[in-house]
């Protein structure tokens, strides 16, 4: 068992606690590479069985190194989506920041219960926790070594938010501005943040540079060539898409297959989990435009089509919508039948190649978790 422990913060949604999971799982290989213990992670469980699953299968090998936390997972589920809308939960964050932090604080000063994902239960103390590696996280957890590495900050989404229109982005403005001060707040807390490109704040013209910021490639596992003898296709990885039932039709009518880890929701699919997009047989992806599922599609060279932004959705969508565009990295979904989208997406493949060509070249590296746990490394060796 482990002495001393990495916890994760994140928001809310899927993508986010695995990214911090494998962010993690890549400090612990740099402090390896240093001679140094690996740490304990605790992933706070937010999504329950559901959440269980999808760690499983995402990280079946490090079952002795991954504890899930349920009890934190209910603190952090209080000012989580859920079933509210957008504006509801930035209400109840708003509403019920002090209070959470609070909570959060006294929860780490007892005894926290875990499971690793084998199902075997844990009782540690919260003073073993060291490291704390957030994504967008929605709450302060204190620990010293705390830090950030996200696709974009909160506090200069909800600032771009202020200069849209509420027609394009329709969310209360006054809730909106006390959001960016705990933003604020909250940010100030990390000893850096690593800001990951292209990200949100991409698409920010007039952006400059913050002070405790680096720019790192993307932070997503480094996922090789997938080689399976499959049929070719198109991704789907959520629903929601207007029209797109028409879609699965003139897939079919086309000879594609459509494919999806969740067979339940997308009916007629065959399940295979997202690394398949790195299959040169899946020609376009379809999803929600969050960060995770846009750079499975940018490293694969595999273009990305998103559903039209709700305006009463995450503000993050409206301007992540904007940037695919920007960078050319993706496709708007408003009605367009498939062959033209098949069409389109050929001719995105060089603008992704030489987008990713250039950060290779910038960075040295693709594989933005590696390149930021380097320098999280780099400081905590120097600070504990």
């Amino acid at each position: 068992m482990h002495n001393n422990f990495i916890v994760t913060n994140f928001v809310y949604g899927t993508g986010p606690y695995l990214r911090t999971t494998e962010l993690a799982l890549a400090v612990n290989d740099e402090l390896a590479k240093r001679g140094r213990n690996r740490l304990g992670i605790i992933v706070p469980l937010v999504y329950g069985e559901k959440q269980k699953r999808i760690m499983l299968e995402e990280f079946a090998h490090y079952s002795n190194e991954i504890f899930l936390c349920e009890e934190l997972g209910l603190i952090l589920n209080k000012i989580f989506y859920g079933d509210n809308t957008y504006e509801e939960a930035l209400k109840l964050w708003v509403n019920n920041f002090e209070d959470i932090n609070l909570e959060v604080e006294n929860f780490f000063k007892g005894k926290l219960e875990i499971e690793d994902l084998a199902g075997n239960k844990f009782s540690i103390k919260g003073s073993g926790i060291v490291m704390e590696l957030s994504r967008s996280g929605r709450v302060m957890y204190g620990i010293k070594a705390s830090y950030g590495v996200t696709f974009g900050n909160i506090s200069e989404i909800l600032k771009n938010t202020l200069k849209t229109s509420s027609s394009e982005i329709n969310v209360d403005r006054n809730i909106v501005k006390a959001g960016i001060s705990l933003a604020e707040e909250l940010e100030s807390k990390y000893r850096f943040i690593c800001l990951a490109v292209p990200g949100t704040t991409s698409c920010f013209d007039d952006r400059l540079t913050r002070e405790k910021e680096f720019f790192v490639p993307p932070t997503i596992k480094n996922i090789v060539l997938n080689k399976d003898d499959i049929d070719e296709g198109i991704y789907v990885t959520i629903t929601g898409i207007p029209g797109l039932e028409r879609l699965y039709k003139e897939a079919k009518e086309l000879g594609l297959k459509i494919y999806s880890n969740d067979t339940e929701t997308v009916l007629g699919s065959e399940r295979k989990l997202p690394d398949v997009i790195f299959n040169t047989k899946i020609k376009l992806q379809f999803a929600r435009a969050g960060w995770g599922s846009i750079w499975l599609s940018q490293l694969s060279g595999t273009p990305f089509i998103a559903p039209k932004f709700d305006p009463l959705d995450d503000p993050e969508i409206y301007f992540n919508n904007l940037c695919i565009e920007k960078l050319g990295l993706g496709i708007i979904y408003k009605g367009q039948s498939l062959a033209d989208i098949l069409k389109e997406g050929e001719l995105l493949k060089p603008r992704i190649k030489a987008l990713n060509a250039s950060l290779e070249a910038k960075f040295g590296t693709l594989d933005g978790n590696a390149y930021s746990a380097k320098r999280i490394v780099d400081d905590f060796v120097n600070i504990t």
